[in-house]
């Protein structure tokens, strides 16, 4: 959704209008009077009351949602900088946006869907061990070679401890058995860990853990299709 208030939705629609009326070029200027409203030059809406009340906040913030593209001109008087005018420039997603009275679908979910678009929550010892291998160049397929691997060996441990296995030398196939096997010291607890809870309870979990569960069964998936 469009975080514009509704002074700065009003001033838009009136400025699609009037550029569809051909009233108003889609790149027009913007003037700046004393008490610091703007004054649209070229507005034909009829007489001067007619003209909406313009500010420097709400073109930003339209310029801000890609609604307006903004050229500004300033000049500078006893080392003081002001914006003396402004041409603006009507953006495609200005009518779509006024079309569909700023019901613009909600793509915030993209973010926790991407790996590693936000490391905040990221384990301690991945951010540790990984990330800085990536830091000398994150386009590097050797690199993400390493950074699997040392996250494999990161996992191994992780299974050990948790598992309560005190064999150093129980690794892969062995190790996962021990831990989740049938008799494993896990055995019950993964699937319920994953499954159960979002099949038997509202559990509500955050966008971070519910993008990342998603992006989780996306590999298994393509793993599965991989094997196919």
């Amino acid at each position: 959704m469009y975080t514009l208030t509704s002074s700065q939705k009003d001033l838009l629609r009136r400025i699609v209008r009037q550029v569809r009326e051909e009233k108003l070029p889609e790149e027009f200027s913007i003037t700046w009077r004393s008490e610091g409203k703007g004054f649209v030059s070229v507005w034909k809406g009829g007489s001067e009351e007619d003209i909406p009340t313009v500010t420097q906040g709400a073109l930003d913030a339209l310029a801000a949602a890609g609604l307006l593209l903004c050229d500004i001109e300033y000049y500078t008087a006893h080392s003081i900088k002001t914006e003396l005018s402004r041409t603006c420039t009507l953006l495609g997603k200005a009518y779509e946006a006024v079309d569909s009275d700023f019901n613009a679908p909600d793509t915030s979910f993209v973010k926790p869907l991407t790996p590693l678009a936000d490391i905040t929550n990221l384990d301690a010892e991945l951010k540790q061990r990984c990330l800085p291998i990536l830091g000398a160049g994150s386009t590097n397929p050797k690199l993400w070679d390493s950074v699997v691997r040392t996250a494999g060996v990161i996992l191994e441990e992780r299974l050990r401890d948790v598992g309560g296995i005190a064999d150093p030398n129980r690794a892969e196939r062995d190790l996962v058995n021990d831990v989740f096997g049938s008799r494993g010291t896990l055995a019950a607890k993964i699937p319920g860990a994953f499954r159960n809870p979002y099949a038997h309870r509202l559990v509500d979990p955050t966008p971070e853990d519910g993008g990342a569960y998603i992006v989780f069964i996306n590999l298994l998936l393509k793993m599965l299709e991989d094997l196919r």
